[in-house]
C-alpha cells in the first residue's frame, strides 16, 4: 500500500526499524497504523524535521566605512526572505550569507546595491561543503566553474553538458550559453580537472578554469591596494590646490594691498579661492559625498556623514557670504572659510590613508597563507612509466646492497641513498596548480613549494611547513610521509602522489578558517554596534546645541565677557567663529574607530594565531577563551605522545601456536576505528602478517559496530564459511559479557598484575576468550612543563581517560596534575557529564582532547580544543584547532613551542592578549570621544581660553582611528612562550613518587573532589605591576599538588 506524504522509506530487516521521509500532510502516528494495517507491529521511537538544504553565498561589499555600515548591510541581507544567517566583514570587505535554495544570489547582490553599496558575487556553495566537519575531512566532492569559448548556440552547450554528465564520478553539469560558464559538481577521487576539460575539448571547444576572484586579486583585497593608492593620490592633490587656498587666506592679504575690479568689492584672492575651494569640495570631496548618499539611503550617519555635513556648511557658509559682500556693497572683505573646509578634506584623508594601510598590516598572516599555494606545478605525464623506472633503479641498487622494503607498502622503498634528482627515461610536463588530479604524480624540486597535500613515494629530503604548523624546525620526509601543500622543499627533490586536490586541501582549509573567523563577530562588538547606531544623531544634536549656545552668549554679553576667539583684529564678534566651533564638534567625532576596535584586533590575533599553528575560529572564541579558568585534557594523543606502540602480547592456551590467526582477527577489525590504541594494532599486525605464515587464515568482516570508550564488536565470515562474532576492547567492555573459558580470563589478569601502566585490548571470540594485547604511550617531554605553566598562570587542570585508573595516576602524577583532578575509566558520557558538573560550579570549561569519543565534551565545553592529527569529527566539534606536523617526523618536534601541548597554553595566551587588546580599544575609543567632544564644545574656552580649530579636530579625528589600528597591530609582535625551557624546573619538582600518594577511587565522577584554583584577572593593574616586578603569585595548588582533597 501506499500513503501520500510519503517521500522515500527505508526498512532494515537486522535492525526491525523503518526510516520514512515524509512531508507536514501526514502523522507519525498515521504511518504506524500503516504498518499495524498490514499485520506488523509499529511504534514510533522518534520523529524529527528534516533540515532544508541551504547555501552559503559570499559577497564583495565595497564602501563600508564602519560599524554603521556594516549594521546597514546585515539589517538589508537578513530582511529577504528565506536568509537564515549573515556574517558582514568590514575589514575584509565580505559578506557570508546562508540561504535556502529559493533564494538567488542575485537577489542578494541587488539587497547590497539597494542600501548604497557596491556588490560584486563570489561564489555560492552547498553549506553542506563548508560546515565545520569538512575542515581536514576526506570528502572529495568539488565544484567548479570553467570558461568555455566558441559556444555558438544552444546545441553546443547540450552536447558539452551531455558530454561532462556522461562522465563518471561527474554529479551535475549545467552549461549557460549567455555566460559562457559551466558549472560542474564532480567527485575528484574518481575523475579530475584535466579530464572534464579534455572533455570539452574533445567536443570542439576550449576550456579554462574561471578565475573571478583569484589568489593576487584575494591579496591586493586584504592589503587595502586600492584603497591605499586612491587616499594617497586624493590627499596629495588636495594638499596641490589646499595649500593654495592656505596661501591667500593667511599669507597673501599681509603681503599685497586690497584693490578692487569696476568698482565691485570683490578680490582676485577671494576669487581663486572659491574656484579652488570648489573642486575640492564638489570633485576630491566626491567619494565622502558619495557614502554618505549611501548612509542617508538606508537611514544611518557614518563618519562620512559628520565630514560632509561640516564641510558643506563652512563651504555654503564662505559662499554665501561672498554673494552677501557682491549685493550689498559691503566695503569689507567678506568672511569666507574655504582653508577650513580643504583642510578637513586634507586631514580626513591623510588619516584614510595611514588608516588603510595599518588595515593592511592587520592582514598579513591571511596573505602569507594565500601566498604559500604555488601557481604552477610538475607532474609526471606517465605514472606507469615512473613507475617502471622506479623498480629499474631498484633492481640496480640493491644489487651491492640489500634494501628492505616494507611489506605493508610493497610499492614504496627506502630512497634515501640515490639521487633523486632526476629519473631519466621519464616525460614531465608543467601544468597550472588548479589542473591537479587525485593520484597524479608531482615532482617537487629544491626550493619549489609542494604544489597540493599528498604522499611521498620517492626520495627524501627535508621541508618547511612554519607558516602552516608554525614549527620553525624542517620536517624531515621520505617515503610514505604526508606533505601539505604550501609547505617548502629544502634539499633534495621528492616525488609525490596527490591524495587532494582545490578546496580540500589543508592549506585551502586553514584559509577558509582563517577567513571565516575574521568575518564573524565578537559579541563585544554589539557594544560598539549599540553606540554607533546612535553616535551621528547625537554628535549632531550637540553641534546644534553648541551653535545655539555660543550665538545666545555672544548676543546677551559685550566686551571682556566675550572669548577673545569669536572676535576679529578689530575686536568684531563674528558668527563665523562661532559655526567653526560647532563644526570642530561634527569633525572631532570618530565612530570609526569604535567600529574597528574588535575587527582589527581579531584579525591579527587569529592571523598570528594561524602563524603559529592555533586556528581560532572567530572572534566569539577569543572572548570566550579569554575567560577560561579550567582546562581539562583527554590522556592518549593530548598529554601523551599518542604513538601507541604493541609492547607484548597474552593468548590463551587454545589459541598459542594460532598467533597469526589472531593477528588476522585484529587486523581485520580494528581497521575499522579510528583510536589510536586501533591504529597501533593494525600496524603491529601489519608487521607480524607480512613475515608471511601458511597458517595465515581469510578473515572478511560483515558487521562493525563500534562502542566509544569500550571497544568495538563485528561478525567476522572465517575459513569455515560460518559467521563468528569478534569482541575486541577494554576490560571492562570484556567483563559485561559471557566468557566460556573464565579461566583463561583471569589468567590473562593475573599476567597482567595490578601494576600495569598499559592499555590493554582483549580479544573474544564466540564467547572465548582469545587473549590480550599490550600497548604503551610515553609522556610528551612538555606535558608536565604545560601543566605547571597552565598552574602557575592561575589555570585549573584536570585529566579524564578511558583507560585505567592505574594508567591515569601514572600519567597524572607523572605530569603533576593532582588525583583530585583526575578521571579514569571515563565513557564519552561520562566525559561531557564531567565537563557539565565543573561548568555547574561556575568554571569556564575548556576541553583539549583528539578522538571522536572526545567530541561531546568538546561541543559542552565552552571552549573545545582539537590537536589537527585527531580525527575529523574532533576536529568539526573544537573551537580551536592545533596544528602541528606529522607525527614521528621531524627533528624533536615535542620539544618546540608549538607542539601540541605547549600549544594549549599559547592558544590561550594569543585569546587573552587578544582580547586584553579589543577592551584597550574600545577604552582608547571612548576616552578619546570623552575628551575631545567637551573641548571641541568649548567647555574650557570661558575659563582658560581653550578651543580646538577645525582643522586639528580633524587632524584629532584622524589620528583616533589609526592608533586602533596601531594598538591591535601590537600583537604581531607576540611570540608563543617556550614552554619546557621556561618551566621545565618547576615541573620537575612537582613530578612525586606514586608510593606517596593515596589510593583513591579515580572512577568516582564528581565534581565535589574538584580542587579549582581562584585565577586571578591577568588584565588588572595590580597583576601587571606583580608581573612587572617578576613577583609570582602564590597558588592553591602549591598546597594541594599531590594531596587529594578529603
Amino acid at each position: 500500500m501506499s500513503l501520500d506524504g510519503v517521500k522515500q522509506v527505508d526498512v532494515s530487516l537486522l535492525t526491525e526499524d523503518a526510516t520514512v521521509i515524509h512531508d507536514e500532510t501526514i502523522t507519525p502516528a498515521a504511518l504506524a497504523e500503516a504498518v499495524e494495517d498490514i499485520g506488523f507491529d509499529a511504534k514510533v521511537q522518534k520523529a524529527n524535521e528534516l533540515s532544508t538544504p541551504s547555501l552559503v553565498t559570499h559577497i564583495g561589499v565595497g564602501g563600508m566605512t564602519c560599524s554603521a555600515c556594516v549594521n546597514s548591510v546585515t539589517n538589508a541581507l537578513s530582511s529577504v526572505p528565506g536568509v537564515s544567517n549573515v556574517d558582514v566583514s568590514l575589514l575584509t570587505e565580505e559578506a557570508t550569507i546562508t540561504h535556502s535554495e529559493d533564494v538567488k544570489p542575485s537577489q542578494l547582490v541587488v539587497a547590497v546595491e539597494d542600501c548604497g553599496f557596491d556588490a560584486t558575487l563570489r561564489e555560492t556553495v552547498p553549506s553542506s561543503s563548508l560546515s565545520s566537519s569538512s575542515t581536514f575531512s576526506e570528502s572529495y566532492i568539488e565544484s567548479v566553474v570553467l570558461r568555455i569559448y566558441g559556444m555558438t548556440c544552444t546545441s553546443c552547450s547540450n552536447s558539452i553538458m551531455t558530454q561532462v554528465s556522461s562522465l563518471t564520478g561527474v554529479s551535475s553539469c549545467s552549461v549557460a550559453l549567455a555566460t559562457e560558464e559551466a558549472h560542474v559538481t564532480f567527485d575528484s577521487s574518481i575523475v579530475g580537472i584535466r579530464t572534464i576539460i579534455g572533455t570539452i575539448q574533445d567536443c570542439g571547444f576550449d576550456a579554462t578554469v574561471a578565475k573571478n576572484f583569484d589568489t593576487v586579486t584575494q591579496i591586493d583585497l586584504l592589503a587595502k591596494v586600492k584603497d591605499i593608492k586612491y587616499w594617497r593620490t586624493n590627499f596629495l592633490k588636495i594638499l596641490l590646490f589646499g595649500l593654495p587656498v592656505i596661501f591667500l587666506e593667511h599669507v597673501f592679504p599681509r603681503m599685497m594691498h586690497q584693490w578692487q575690479v569696476d568698482g565691485w568689492v570683490f578680490y582676485a584672492d577671494i576669487l581663486v579661492q572659491l574656484l579652488l575651494g570648489t573642486y575640492i569640495q564638489v570633485w576630491l570631496g566626491r567619494r565622502f559625498y558619495i557614502n554618505a548618499y549611501k548612509a542617508l539611503k538606508h537611514y544611518s550617519g557614518t563618519m562620512d556623514t559628520l565630514i560632509c555635513t561640516s564641510t558643506s556648511i563652512v563651504y555654503a557658509y564662505s559662499v554665501c557670504s561672498i554673494f552677501r559682500a557682491l549685493i550689498s556693497s559691503d566695503t569689507e572683505p567678506p568672511t569666507i572659510l574655504f582653508d577650513t573646509s580643504s583642510m578637513l578634506f586634507g586631514f580626513v584623508s591623510l588619516g584614510k590613508w595611514a588608516e588603510s594601510k595599518a588595515k593592511g598590516n592587520t592582514s598579513t598572516a591571511l596573505s602569507k597563507l594565500l601566498q604559500l599555494a604555488p601557481s604552477s606545478c610538475v607532474i609526471i605525464e606517465n605514472p606507469g612509466d615512473f613507475e617502471q623506472e622506479k623498480v629499474e633503479m631498484k633492481e640496480e641498487t640493491a644489487k651491492p646492497t640489500s634494501v628492505s622494503s616494507s611489506p605493508s607498502l610493497p610499492s614504496s622503498f627506502n630512497s634515501s641513498s640515490f639521487n633523486s634528482s632526476s629519473l631519466p627515461g621519464i616525460s614531465q610536463k608543467e601544468i597550472p596548480a588548479e589542473l591537479l588530479q587525485r593520484g597524479d604524480i608531482a615532482v617537487v624540486l629544491p626550493g619549489a613549494a609542494v604544489p597540493s597535500d599528498g604522499t611521498c613515494i620517492f626520495g627524501s629530503s627535508e621541508v618547511d611547513e612554519s607558516l602552516l604548523t608554525g614549527e620553525s624546525l624542517p620536517v624531515a620526509k621520505s617515503v610514505g610521509s604526508k606533505l601539505i601543500g604550501g609547505s617548502v622543499n629544502a634539499f633534495s627533490t621528492l616525488y609525490m602522489r596527490v591524495d587532494r586536490v582545490g578546496e580540500t586541501t589543508q592549506l585551502q582549509q586553514i584559509v577558509k578558517l582563517v577567513k571565516d573567523a575574521q568575518v564573524g563577530k565578537a559579541p563585544v562588538q554589539r557594544f560598539a554596534d549599540a553606540i554607533a547606531a546612535k553616535f551621528v544623531p547625537t554628535v549632531l544634536t550637540l553641534s546644534v546645541f553648541t551653535f545655539l549656545f555660543w550665538s545666545l552668549y555672544i548676543h546677551f554679553h559685550s566686551g571682556e565677557s566675550i572669548p577673545s576667539m569669536f572676535k576679529d583684529r578689530s575686536g568684531n564678534v563674528l558668527l563665523s567663529k562661532v559655526l567653526q566651533i560647532s563644526i570642530s564638534v561634527i569633525v572631532v567625532a570618530c565612530p570609526c574607530a569604535l567600529g574597528l576596535a574588535a575587527p582589527t584586533a581579531v584579525m591579527v590575533g587569529t592571523g598570528v594565531g594561524a602563524t603559529n599553528g592555533i586556528l581560532i575560529k572567530g572572534g566569539e572564541i577569543l572572548e570566550r577563551a579569554s575567560g577560561i579558568s579550567t582546562i581539562v585534557f583527554d590522556k592518549t594523543g593530548t598529554i601523551t605522545a599518542g604513538r601507541m606502540k604493541v609492547s607484548r602480547d597474552w593468548f590463551a592456551s587454545k589459541y598459542r601456536g594460532k598467533e597469526y590467526f589472531i593477528w588476522s582477527l585484529l587486523y581485520t577489525v580494528e581497521q575499522n576505528s579510528e583510536h589510536q590504541v586501533a591504529k597501533a594494532i593494525v600496524a603491529r599486525a601489519a608487521e607480524v602478517l607480512a613475515q608471511g605464515s601458511s597458517n595465515t587464515s581469510s578473515v572478511f568482516i560483515q558487521d562493525v559496530e563500534t562502542k566509544s570508550g569500550l571497544g568495538i564488536a563485528a561478525n567476522v565470515l572465517l575459513d569455515d564459511q560460518e559467521l563468528h562474532h569478534v569482541l575486541a576492547g577494554n576490560v571492562k567492555y570484556i567483563s559485561d559479557s559471557k566468557i566460556s573459558n573464565l579461566s583463561d580470563f583471569n589468567e590473562a589478569l593475573a599476567s597482567l598484575g595490578s601494576d600495569h601502566v598499559g592499555s590493554v585490548c582483549h580479544l573474544l571470540l564466540d564467547d572465548t576468550y582469545c587473549g590480550f594485547v599490550e600497548l604503551e604511550d610515553s609522556v610528551r617531554s612538555d606535558s608536565a612543563s604545560t601543566v605547571r605553566a597552565l598552574q602557575r598562570n592561575g589555570y585549573s587542570v584536570a585529566m579524564v581517560t578511558g583507560d585505567n585508573a592505574r594508567t591515569a595516576r601514572h600519567v597524572a602524577c607523572k605530569v603533576g596534575i593532582p588525583l583530585s583532578n583526575v578521571l579514569a575509566e571515563a565513557r564519552p558520557q561520562d566525559k561531557l557529564h564531567f565537563v557539565e558538573l565543573l561548568q555547574q560550579k561556575g568554571l569556564k570549561v575548556a576541553f583539549v582532547g583528539d578522538g571522536i569519543n572526545d567530541a561531546p565534551a568538546l561541543v559542552q565545553a565552552d571552549v573545545g580544543i582539537a590537536v589537527a592529527l585527531g580525527t575529523d569529527v574532533a576536529i568539526s566539534a573544537a573551537d580551536i584547532v592545533l596544528m602541528s606536523s606529522e607525527k614521528g617526523e621531524g627533528r624533536a618536534k615535542e620539544d618546540s613551542a608549538n607542539s601540541s601541548m605547549s600549544s594549549v597554553f599559547n592558544a590561550l595566551e594569543i585569546s587573552l592578549k587578544s582580547f586584553h587588546v579589543i577592551r584597550t580599544n574600545f577604552i582608547l575609543a571612548i576616552i578619546y570621544n570623552l575628551m575631545m567632544l567637551p573641548v571641541a564644545m568649548g567647555l574650557f574656552l570661558v575659563p582658560f581660553g581653550i578651543h580646538m580649530h577645525p582643522m586639528l579636530a580633524s587632524a584629532s579625528m584622524a589620528c583616533s582611528s589609526v592608533s586602533v589600528v596601531l594598538n591591535s597591530l601590537l600583537l604581531k609582535w607576540w611570540k608563543p612562550c617556550d614552554i619546557v625551557k621556561k618551566y621545565s624546573e618547576v615541573a620537575e619538582v612537582a613530578e612525586v613518587e606514586e608510593s606517596e600518594l593515596d589510593t583513591s577511587d579515580l572512577t568516582d565522577i564528581s565534581a565535589d573532589r574538584f580542587v579549582p584554583i581562584q585565577r586571578y584577572s591577568g588584565s588588572s593593574f595590580l597583576a601587571r605591576l606583580k608581573r612587572a616586578f617578576g613577583i609570582q603569585r602564590s597558588s592553591p595548588s602549591e598546597s594541594y599538588e599531590m594531596v587529594p582533597a578529603a
